[in-house]
């Protein structure tokens, strides 16, 4: 995407990259962010905003810890060319700490399992020989980067030295009691390195040794004597030993670092790259960023409650709804009024969509892909160039018009101003011509009323204004597309409390024809607000019909569950009671079969007989009331009407019938055919064939339905005699409400097995069939559920 330094700096991206580099772990990422990061290609854009997702999904997941801060790794790799040289400890720490920043980084990346690539590039270029490295650093220094004095071998020599220096203490204690004439009433002390004693300068010649320096007054010499030159040479070779294994084990991790120079340089490209990846995620939630919907050129641009993340609280929601023809606006409006904070916000947040793929918006946002954006916005005077405003905007118009394509996005401020303005019109329509051919999408502000009108004659062209209320007399900075503005520079003037002949003679000297445009201008502007009032309102009614459908889905959805509850409830509580009765059963049939018949034994079955009679009734009514309430509540009001003579259609085989009369409590008797049944309500539907209740129905003809059966038997018969058998078993089975029965068809040959199965699972009425268990027929039964 080609864009200048003065294109960025007009549009204010240096703050905001700014912003977005403070959330950067690593001082490389922040120092690379948002240089020649900007991307043309729709393929590599939706790749990075959907990395970009991915991150911004783990970063909003509950209780989840972000990733470290990294350390600096540039003073390491300007380290690594002076190869003469090892490297400190302050540099190898640092090196140590980056590679298990990487580490954690990777192990954040890797908490999104759905997205195993995330990660895949950190993981594949940190490798072992690293994380070795990096253990290791971390075992022998310390947080200032010295090597830790508890590491084993130092350890060891540190011992040693201190075991000297105890000796050397103790002979230099017991050398100054043995000479207490001799000395000064003061401790050993040490001078360079060494331990002297403090010696009278009048006894020196009673100690033996090497005089080192005399105090200032010259009353005291301090000696070296001869033993203690050896404790002191002793001293010195165990420190020594100390500094060499010291300088051995940072040579050694120095040479074991440099070793993995280019894989570190490798490293240090991957995370920085991830990291500013990570920077736009974080941004992107803070600011409450919506994913764009990335278009291509020539494409729709439609920016919804956009905020301009520099405005924070203060920003102003702006609402731009371009189509696809529209190749050029011109924006007009109030002085003051928000029109350059309008354009500076779309040509910013076309950085930001190339940038991030995502834009403090609302959601539905979208934005085309230019491969260029030119700005002129601001004063170009120039002393030292000698270029007056004019002709700095002339200077910087003319390599606009040189550069730009026709995937470009082109932002000028005050077109044609600074100059006659008549003649700044002419220039100004010229450019609007150029611009509506040779560039994508042109974002013009202007008072021009030549560039108004153009605007309005032109299909590839728009209008758009910031909004004025009149009361108030403030600009509201909304944009109203579709309408010129007027620059209400009396209504400023008047705000800014000119005088008040100033504001009569400014009204004369505009004349009757201002004062109408402005006039017109301002009724425009009221009908469009009443026709946004409009639409809002059919926003909101559609918003109700919405949520009123909804809540009745919800209803429905309730109703089924609760249907589904009772059946469960009824099935669980018929199983209990056949397990009872059949327990019952078996007591009573062992009674019978053992000893004589007596009345008891006969009066006892007779109740258990009654028992399930009565319970069966019992079921029936229960399932019959609350299918009652269940079917009332689905009607929601819409109760059918139903009377004798009615044509109905029954069940859900919507059989035609008609009502014969009543049968009792939400109960009918249909003659359904030659067929006589009696129907709940809520099985039967109305139909526009309706015959006065007055006039009799001739029903002699029809017979008593056939019930169906719980078990039919099959065997013996034809295929044809058996389906014909079966339809009439189902088709009883809906009119009476049966939802379950069995079919015996024997094994046989397969013949009826086979048929019976093929009918049943084209038959849309059946819920599930199944062979019965092999105690109960095995696959020469079938169990079958409508």
């Amino acid at each position: 995407m080609t864009v200048s330094k003065k294109t960025l700096e007009d549009l204010g991206f240096p703050q905001v990259r700014q912003m977005i580099a403070s959330h950067c772990l690593t001082c490389e990422g922040k120092a690379r962010l948002g240089f020649d990061d900007f991307i043309g290609d729709r393929t590599l854009l939706l790749e990075r905003q959907h990395i970009v997702d991915r991150l911004r999904a783990l970063l909003q997941r509950p209780h989840t810890e972000k990733p470290e801060a990294f350390p600096s790794l540039e003073p390491v790799l300007e380290e690594f060319d002076r190869t003469y040289q090892s490297l400190d400890g302050i540099c190898l720490l640092a090196s140590a700490e980056y590679v298990d920043s990487s580490r954690k980084l990777l192990d954040f990346l890797c908490l999104d399992e759905s997205e195993p690539s995330l990660g895949s590039s950190l993981s594949e270029h940190l490798i072992p020989e690293l994380l070795q490295y990096a253990e290791k650093a971390t075992q022998v220094l310390d947080g200032d980067g010295k090597v830790k004095e508890s590491y084993p071998s130092i350890r060891k020599l540190l011992e040693a030295a201190d075991a000297s220096r105890h000796s050397r203490t103790d002979y230099a204690r017991k050398f100054i009691k043995g000479h207490v004439d001799a000395m000064r009433d003061q401790p050993e002390t040490v001078r360079d390195g060494r331990l002297v004693l403090p010696v009278r300068s009048d006894a020196k010649s009673r100690v033996d040794g090497f005089v080192h320096s005399a105090s200032a007054s010259g009353n005291t010499i301090f000696m070296e004597p001869y033993k203690l030159v050896e404790y002191n040479n002793q001293v010195v070779l165990a420190e020594q030993q100390v500094q060499i294994e010291i300088a051995r084990i940072l040579s050694e991790l120095s040479q074991q670092l440099k070793s993995l120079e280019t894989e570190l340089r490798v490293l240090s490209s991957v995370v920085t790259q991830i990291d500013c990846l990570y920077a736009m995620a974080v941004w992107s939630v803070d600011q409450h960023c919506t994913q764009t919907l990335l278009e291509e050129a020539p494409s729709p641009v439609r920016l919804l409650k956009a905020r301009h993340p520099l405005l924070g609280q203060k920003a102003v929601p702006i609402t731009i709804d371009l189509k696809e023809n529209i190749r050029a606006v011109v924006l007009s409006g109030p002085n003051a009024g928000g029109k350059t904070v309008t354009i500076k916000t779309v040509g910013l947040f076309v950085l930001l969509n190339q940038l991030t793929g995502f834009i403090p918006c609302s959601e539905g946002s979208a934005l085309p892909l230019f491969s260029g954006l030119y700005t002129d916005i601001g004063d170009e005077q120039s002393i030292s160039d000698e270029l007056s405003t004019f002709s700095g905007h002339m200077h910087n118009l003319a390599q606009i018009l040189r550069g730009c394509t026709d995937s470009s996005l082109v932002i000028l401020d005050e077109l044609g101003s600074g100059t006659d303005p008549a003649e700044g019109g002419a220039i100004a329509c010229g450019v609007l011509d150029y611009l509506a051919v040779h560039a994508g999408l042109s974002l013009i502000t202007s008072h021009q009323v030549s560039l108004k009108h153009k605007a309005y004659i032109s299909p590839s062209m728009m209008n758009a204004s910031m909004e004025f209320n009149e009361d108030s007399h403030l600009p509201t900075f909304n944009v109203i597309q579709g309408l010129p503005g007027d620059s209400h520079a009396l209504d400023t003037a008047i705000r800014m409390k000119l005088p008040d002949e100033v504001i009569e003679a400014a009204r004369r000297y505009l004349g009757s024809d201002n004062l109408q445009m402005g006039k017109i201008i301002k009724e425009l502007e009221s009908r469009q607000r009443e026709a946004a009032w409009k639409a809002k309102e059919l926003e909101e009614r559609e918003r109700q019909l919405s949520e009123l459908r909804r809540q009745i889905d919800l209803h429905e959805l309730q109703v089924r569950q609760k249907e589904h509850m009772l059946k469960v409830s009824q099935s669980t509580e018929l199983s209990r009671y056949v397990r009872e009765s059949r327990s019952r059963l078996e007591k009573l049939v062992s009674d019978v079969a053992t000893g004589k018949l007596t009345k008891e034994k006969t009066q006892a079955v007779k109740t258990f007989i009654a028992d399930i009679g009565e319970k069966q009734a019992d079921f029936s009514d229960q399932l019959d009331k609350e299918e009652t309430e269940l079917h009332a509540r689905n009607m929601k009001g819409s109760k059918p009407v139903l009377s004798v003579g009615c044509h109905v259609l029954c069940g859900s085989l919507k059989k035609e019938g008609i009502i014969l009369s009543a049968a009792g409590r939400d109960k009918w008797e249909v003659g359904i055919g030659s067929m006589r049944i009696t129907l709940k309500e809520k099985d039967l539907e109305p139909i526009d064939k309706q015959e006065p209740q007055s006039q009799k129905v001739n029903v002699s003809y029809l017979s008593s339905s056939p019930r169906p059966k719980l078990c039919i038997d099959v065997r013996g018969l034809t295929l044809e005699q058996a389906l014909d058998a079966l339809q009439r078993q189902i088709e009883a089975c809906m009119v009476h409400g049966l939802s379950s029965f069995q079919v015996i068809h024997g094994l046989g040959n397969g013949i009826l097995q086979t048929g019976i199965t093929r009918y049943l699972k084209q038959d849309q009425n059946i819920k599930d069939f199944h062979f019965a268990k092999p105690d109960d027929g095995g696959m020469g039964k079938t169990y079958v559920e409508l």
